[in-house]
């Protein structure tokens, strides 16, 4: 493809074409080869106006344009995570086409992303949040492995208190606390406290629908004492994690209040 803006650097020409696939810029004037980094290419002038068209359409609701500007961006820089996000997300709920998001998660985890790219994908993220229940771990697992730094610790926990408690609230059932999730959670609280989100769980106990208090139905033994057992008590371990000691204590009081309260109810020694 022809590379608006681009010109060989070795004879100055900008008769050119450009190959994506291996970011390998071809001058037809004197047949120079020159590679191109993923950052040289994310900063071409192209790329940046479509992403941002692309994602100030998505915000807006507008796929079909969304669409047309993350291609854009595809054609020059291909592993853009934020044109490839849109695009999947749009075959995944608009084309209907099944495993696009899983697809866009699978292929992202070997990419290493530029600081623009994870801001403009938590964006993204958070833009699409009621869409996200079924990939909540990918969702964790992208950003956390891109925010690694202790710089990024409090913008992390900015995002994963923002995106998790919406979903925890939205559950249809406990058993989304899965034991990958359960890691997860205990890993964010130990790195960056998510108070946030370990409120979230805590307030689930009571309106969580297959809590006993949502539907008064405490006498159901077995069905209170395995939410009891599978739900409460790991809710346990995620606050025991939090890195906070101030932190720590408040949620553990509040939690230890909650677990007396429900063995009570249910009648749990």
């Amino acid at each position: 493809m022809e590379m608006e803006g681009m010109q060989c650097h070795g004879c100055g020409s900008t008769n050119v074409v450009f190959n994506p696939k291996r970011r390998i810029l071809i001058c037809n004037q004197c047949g120079k080869e020159e590679y191109y980094s993923r950052a040289t290419l994310n900063a071409n002038g192209k790329v940046v106006f479509s992403r941002r068209n692309a994602i100030r359409f998505f915000s807006e609701g507008k796929l079909e344009d969304a669409r047309h500007y993350a291609m854009e961006v595809m054609n020059i820089s291909m592993d853009n995570a934020p044109a490839m996000y849109i695009l999947a997300y749009y075959d995944e709920f608009t084309a209907r086409k099944p495993d696009s998001m899983r697809r866009f998660f699978t292929q992202i985890k070997d990419v290493a992303l530029e600081y623009d790219e994870v801001t403009d994908i938590r964006g993204l993220l958070l833009s699409s949040a009621y869409n996200l229940a079924d990939y909540e771990e990918d969702v964790i697992q992208l950003v956390a492995m891109n925010m690694q730094a202790e710089a990024d610790a409090a913008d992390l926990c900015g995002f994963i208190d923002t995106l998790c408690p919406y979903l925890i609230g939205k559950r249809t059932s406990a058993n989304f606390l899965t034991k990958s999730l359960l890691e997860m959670y205990q890993e964010l609280a130990s790195h960056c406290g998510i108070p946030k989100t370990c409120f979230a769980l805590l307030k689930a106990i009571d309106t969580n629908p297959d809590s006993p208090y949502v539907d008064n139905s405490f006498y159901l033994k077995a069905k209170a004492r395995y939410f009891y057992e599978h739900y409460i008590a790991d809710v346990g371990t995620v606050i025991a994690a939090i890195n906070d000691v101030a932190l720590k204590g408040k949620f553990l009081g509040a939690y230890q209040k909650k677990c007396e309260k429900y063995r009570a109810d249910a009648g749990i020694v």
